[in-house]
């Protein structure tokens, strides 16, 4: 009985899993059209999009308190409330401030989820006695998402075709039809509330990143990683939000920009696939592959940026989105190596907060470029960025 109630577990998470990577992937190849149909510029894109770093930098820890006071699928339902709340206020919308509440909105929802999702799944199935290995459900689960993205995308995009505003109204009531579907599938009997509010939740924040500022500072090797996180998220902010923009005018029809999303997410599995033949190129050195795959994604972004001819363009597109699925693997072995047990916990909060930092620095000179120089401008200027960067790593490395 307590084998088929664990079962039953796995395939809740894994059909949630899959609803919930569907509904926001619905607007992810129409996105900043949408935007720009809407009378927004391109900076003044990248400005909404800040809004929503700004607020996962303000709000990751503090939320995590829903989850350890009312439960991991109260937090979870939550989210997928606030989500599709934000999608709705996007639907309705035609200003920039408005678009900025739904991104603020659809932060707080995100961050409600990171994490507990995952966590329900490792209580309730320690609480149900399943002693089987969890590495094998979280492969099934990435491979569950992935479908997941690339069919959503594919949808969102045939939407947008007939109207770009359809995709969020897909999307936002997906997203509380999976509410629905947690509140009614996820149990969690066994849940004890803790004593946490809003205050301990900054408390908390401000030790981490207190701890964490100690820990990195003192640290050469945790130094090196926030340092290159902050680094990619930064330069990758511009074909993030630009490559729509850029190539729906060579591809004519917006349903292609779907497809488009799904050659990009099969990107990221190749470059995840090869990341170990990647390593060993490097002579099993974590550091030195970690920039030359950061050498890798730059040099693809630069590339793309400085081509005209399209095929070209997309092709070192493409190959930037390799390099960055290259980059994941490689950090975690780094880690492993570099990094004790007790202080990856703390480390990892702190990455995503200085992931967030890049990522927001990203969003505002990238906009600002494209928007007075050329898409093409921003392009370079972040791929040169990143492969200067790591370059000047790389070589630092050898001198030591």
């Amino acid at each position: 009985m307590e084998g088929e109630m664990a079962h039953r577990t796995i395939r809740i998470y894994l059909i949630l899993g899959a609803l919930f990577t569907g509904s926001i992937s619905f607007i992810v190849a129409t996105y900043v059209l949408f935007l720009i149909s809407r009378g927004l510029n391109l900076f003044e894109v990248n400005l909404v999009n800040a809004v929503f770093m700004a607020t996962l930098f303000v709000t990751e820890v503090p939320t995590g308190a829903v989850a350890d006071t009312w439960g991991r699928k109260a937090a979870f339902i939550t989210a997928c409330v606030l989500l599709g709340s934000g999608m709705f206020l996007y639907y309705v919308s035609y200003s920039f401030w408005g678009f900025a509440l739904a991104e603020a909105v659809a932060a707080v929802g995100s961050t409600c989820a990171t994490g507990a999702f995952q966590a329900w799944l490792v209580d309730t199935l320690r609480h149900r006695g399943y002693t089987g290995p969890l590495d094998r459900i979280f492969v099934r689960e990435q491979q569950v998402k992935e479908l997941g993205t690339i069919m959503g995308a594919v949808a969102g995009a045939y939407l947008g075709k007939l109207d770009l505003a359809l995709p969020w109204l897909m999307g936002g009531s997906m997203f509380m039809a999976t509410a629905i579907v947690a509140a009614l599938a996820m149990r969690e009997e066994y849940f004890e509330p803790q004593r946490l509010t809003l205050g301990t939740g900054l408390d908390s924040m401000r030790q981490t990143i207190a701890a964490s500022a100690r820990y990195g500072f003192g640290h050469k090797e945790v130094r090196f990683l926030l340092l290159l996180g902050f680094a990619l998220a930064f330069a990758t902010q511009a074909p993030n939000m630009q490559w729509q923009p850029r190539f729906a005018a060579h591809l004519g029809d917006r349903a292609l920009l779907g497809w488009l999303w799904a050659g990009m997410s099969l990107s990221l599995f190749l470059g995840a696939s090869v990341a170990k033949w990647f390593l060993r190129q490097a002579r099993n050195e974590p550091r030195q592959a970690l920039l030359a795959a950061q050498v890798f994604v730059g040099s693809g972004i630069l590339l793309a940026g400085a081509g005209t001819w399209f095929p070209a363009v997309i092709t070192f597109f493409l190959w930037h989105e390799v390099g960055r699925g290259v980059y994941r693997p490689l950090k975690d072995a780094y880690l492993n190596q570099n990094v004790p047990s007790p202080e990856r916990a703390t480390l990892l909060s702190f990455e995503a907060m200085a992931n967030h930092v890049g990522s927001l620095l990203g969003l505002i000179v990238s906009g600002w470029v494209a928007q007075y120089g050329s898409i093409r401008a921003a392009w370079m200027l972040s791929g040169s960025l990143l492969v200067l960067s790591a370059i000047a790593g790389l070589w630092n490395g050898q001198r030591r």
